[in-house]
């Protein structure tokens, strides 16, 4: 039998015997079995991949800004007092006529300085601000007789009242205040304005200790929809003698707790002490606590603080 004969008999008893010729090993697929297609075709991590990486993007956002406001929050700018010299600077801006005095002798216009300590908290989102040592009082005059009381508590935070002589008494006519919050990426500030009828009296000719008074102030604030109430009884302490820059001086006592009702509620309990000739106010201590409704909750709104004159002679 020649060579090739020999080949094909060898041929043929392996297929006889069920064999096969030995295939040609394939290479290892590189994530072991053979990965799983998508019906394009294209191995399926590969989609995997385009899901994980948008997620990874938004998610590094969204870390990145809560760093950003949180870090804003923490870092957060706060008032400082308000100076004597910018008060002093914003009067000389302001044309003020002394008008004819009627029952009671003007006090003089120009600014004072009192002394005192404060603070003004809220409870969502929780922040704070904190009264200067020094608070500017600025009295400019009005027609009628009239004069408007400004107190600067710091550079976020003043109130003023308007006095008007009426018969025998000086009168309360109205009321503002303004308050500004710094949360770090954003800012609230609140305007209140207030008419009061009827008016209560801070100075009396004939003060008599334990005679009230009914005061009932209306108005609206910016951040707040709706109107509210401030109304209450204001009292007569009595008169005693004050020390103001160690000139003595007779000051009639009062004081006023309200009840506040409508877009705000709460209470505001106050103790004055205006000067019996002019109606100046020479000390106060205050406490107040509002509620505010909000689509977080109750905002809780408390202040308290006291500050006393340090002289009778106004810069100007």
């Amino acid at each position: 039998m020649d060579e090739a004969g020999r080949a094909g008999k060898v041929d043929d008893e392996d297929e006889a015997a069920g064999g096969s010729p030995p295939e040609t090993p394939r290479p290892p697929e590189p994530d072991g079995p053979a990965a799983a297609t998508s019906p394009t075709g294209h191995p399926a991590h590969h989609r995997h991949h385009w899901v994980r990486t948008p997620l990874l993007i938004v998610g590094a956002i969204v870390l990145v800004a809560v760093v950003v406001v949180v870090g804003s929050y923490v870092l957060r700018s706060r008032p400082t007092p308000k100076s004597l010299g910018s008060s002093i600077h914003q009067f000389k801006s302001t044309t003020t006529t002394a008008p004819t005095p009627k029952s009671f002798a003007l006090p003089a216009a120009g600014v004072y300085k009192t002394t005192g300590q404060g603070s003004e908290r809220i409870t969502k989102p929780p922040n704070s601000e904190t009264d200067g040592p020094v608070m500017p009082v600025s009295v400019t005059y009005l027609s009628g007789g009239c004069w408007r009381w400004h107190i600067d508590y710091n550079t976020s935070a003043w109130h003023e009242y308007d006095f008007c002589p009426h018969g025998s008494q000086l009168l309360l006519v109205a009321q503002a205040n303004y308050q500004a919050w710094n949360f770090g990426v954003t800012s609230v500030t609140n305007l209140a304005q207030y008419t009061c009828n009827p008016p209560s009296p801070i100075a009396l000719e004939s003060p008599k200790a334990g005679e009230k008074f009914v005061q009932h102030c209306t108005g609206t604030n910016t951040a707040v929809p709706g109107p509210s109430v401030a109304a209450g009884t204001v009292t007569v302490v009595g008169v005693e003698t004050l020390d103001i820059g160690r000139t003595p001086i007779r000051a009639i006592e009062m004081s006023r707790n309200q009840k506040i009702s409508g877009a705000q509620t709460g209470v505001l309990n106050e103790t004055w002490w205006f000067a019996a000739s002019t109606g100046l106010p020479l000390k106060a201590v205050r406490n107040y606590q509002l509620v505010t409704s909000s689509v977080i909750g109750n905002i809780t709104y408390n202040e308290s603080g006291s500050w006393q004159l340090d002289s009778l002679t106004p810069q100007t």
